[in-house]
């Protein structure tokens, strides 16, 4: 919980985000107001109420819910009909960073921020540079899609980036932890609608780009443009780029802040000058400006090893020593649903991975590829999101044509037709060589693609990752229309019903 704030301390912050008039209706100058709350359903007693527009819903029509509630006040950028204290503002949703900052008692000040940012990649990198920061001795919190953690502790957020308020709340607790830096997951959306504001960050990170969630942004322009807001000045003080590909070299040209590029081109900073990756990890020799140095990691997949240089540069960029740098990275273990692999005695291989893009998925098929036994098959589980991105399933389809066998079932529907989805999927995937089926059944389809699997194949179930609950009815979470599966735990079942029947 952050302090009591002065009502008065609260216009103060409100007048300096720019542009337009703040109004202060009612409430005396020490009127105390503890926390600032986005849904009425969470109102806390005293807290500032914050009416945000949002695509489906406004919440100025919950103002007098939150106030029977207990709010002490409301924020709004409409007029609302009450008696009580009122703060009125250009934009409820450009206030929310630097009034959420401030009544969480502004922790960020008090931390080190690491920003990570890019298509692919943003969590595995961010666990990466908490590594680096905690074998230098700092601890380090992270805010990423499988959460939040801090000192061996966890908590669950809803959001990739948690809305500006929760974000705030988090950096606090991280604090209070006896945290002293803190690496945020910077997704494009909430860049765009403002959930960093408030925030200023020591290194911003790019870890690549390709087209993805133009169901929000609408043009890959836009969606580039989103995730390059990470690097202007005030937001961050430097920048770490990944510049293997036409976007982060436009970024790393354009950026106002001092830029590390990372890559394998002559123009990199860092620069990859040779990688090799197995089932017993990934091995990365890399130059920069003091000269070259191995990294290991136990990390598996060639989609890795941007990922490691990018920690690395992030850590070097923050003057640690170079030995420092490679053993936090040493000391990370994959992280949830990124390339886990599993395996038993006399079974394929299964690796249960995130990938929900065409490039990355091909990155994950190659690594699949390079898993297997001389000979082996790769077999590959896939899918689609629901209402998200439909003009990329084709292109999955066309991605997946490198496997040997293909299972397209549901990925969560979310109240589109999963027959429809896998459809669409599946034109990208006519004339392939492979073999290809139709199993909407999620866990029966892992579990034929484990049965159907020979010792030295390899089973790559992707898109779903860490995630443990399928929705498949619009806008479920873990109510009606989500079930549990996970897909990691299907497979592993799955395995250990194979190695019965050969024990048998």
């Amino acid at each position: 919980m952050g302090p009591v704030v002065a009502w008065s301390e609260v216009e103060r912050r409100a007048r300096t985000v720019p542009p337009g008039p703040v109004v202060r209706l009612g409430g005396a100058d020490d009127l105390g107001v503890r926390g600032l709350v986005t849904d009425s359903r969470t109102v806390t007693p005293g807290c500032l109420f914050a009416c945000v527009r949002g695509a489906s819903s406004d919440g100025h029509r919950f103002a007098r819910a939150a106030l029977a509630a207990g709010a002490a006040a409301l924020l709004v950028d409409r007029p609302v009909p009450t008696d009580a204290p009122v703060m009125r503002v250009p934009s409820v949703r450009a206030a929310l960073g630097p009034l959420a900052a401030l009544l969480a008692g502004d922790p960020a000040r008090s931390l080190r921020l690491l920003g990570i940012t890019g298509s692919n990649g943003k969590t595995t990198t961010s666990a990466l540079v908490q590594g680096v920061l905690q074998a230098a001795g700092s601890r380090a919190g992270v805010v990423d899609t499988l959460g939040a953690r801090v000192a061996g502790r966890h908590r669950h957020t809803g959001l990739t980036t948690p809305e500006a308020p929760e974000l705030h709340r988090l950096l606090r607790w991280m604090l209070d932890a006896g945290a002293e830096s803190a690496v945020v997951e910077a997704s494009s959306i909430a860049l765009d609608v403002g959930r960093l504001d408030g925030l200023g960050f020591d290194v911003a990170v790019f870890t690549g780009f390709e087209e993805d969630h133009l169901d929000h942004h609408g043009t890959a322009e836009q969606y580039w443009a989103s995730k390059a807001r990470l690097f202007e000045p005030g937001r961050a003080a430097a920048g770490v780029v990944v510049v293997d590909e036409p976007w982060g070299r436009r970024l790393a040209g354009q950026a106002l802040v001092p830029v590390t590029r990372v890559g394998s081109g002559e123009d990199a900073d860092v620069r990859v000058l040779h990688w090799r990756t197995g089932a017993d990890g990934t091995d990365v020799v890399l130059a920069d400006d003091v000269g070259r140095h191995r990294v290991h990691s136990p990390l598996v997949g060639r989609v890795h090893v941007s990922n490691l240089a990018a920690a690395w540069a992030v850590g070097r960029r923050l003057g640690l020593a170079p030995a420092t740098v490679a053993t936090g990275l040493a000391g990370v273990a994959p992280p949830p649903g990124r390339h886990t692999v599993l395996d038993a005695p006399g079974s394929p291989t299964v690796v249960v991975d995130y990938a929900h893009t065409p490039r990355a998925l091909e990155a994950a098929v190659r690594t699949a590829r390079e898993l297997s036994a001389a000979g082996g098959r790769v077999h590959l589980v896939l899918g689609a999101r629901g209402r998200r991105d439909r003009y990329k399933r084709q292109d999955l389809g066309r991605a997946a044509r490198a496997a040997d066998r293909v299972w397209l079932t549901n990925e969560g529907s979310h109240g589109e037709d999963p027959a429809e989805i896998v459809a669409q999927v599946r034109v990208g995937l006519l004339g392939a060589a492979a073999v290809v089926s139709t199993e909407l059944d999620r866990r029966t389809a892992i579990t034929s693609a484990v049965q159907e699997a020979a010792p030295g194949d390899v089973v790559l179930v992707v898109g779903r990752g860490h995630e443990t609950h399928l929705q498949d009815a619009p806008g479920a979470a873990q109510g009606p229309g989500s079930v549990h599966l996970d897909d990691a735990e299907v497979a592993r079942e799955a395995l250990d019903a194979a190695g019965t029947d050969l024990a048998s």
